[in-house]
């Protein structure tokens, strides 16, 4: 999870380098290119979700969204 966690922060972080050097250059494709790299970072994310979540199910262990959900309503 902290690998996961460290790489969707790094494309983050070089997802907002491309779009400040985009603004100051005033350049179309570096814009398109830091959007795609926020994608990817959200694809990231999604799919550990949906695989936790497959995961969680077929070995009978509670997902880390469920551990979330139960922290949240309070134990």
């Amino acid at each position: 999870m902290i690998i996961l966690l460290v790489g969707a922060v790094g494309l983050v972080i070089w997802s907002l380098q491309l779009m400040k050097m985009a603004h100051q250059s005033r350049e179309a494709s570096l814009i398109f290119a830091g959007v795609l790299v926020a994608v990817s970072a959200m694809g990231l994310v999604t799919v550990y979700l949906l695989m936790d979540g497959c995961i969680g199910y077929l070995t009978g262990a509670e997902s880390l969204s469920a551990q979330i959900m139960t922290l949240f309503k309070g134990g």
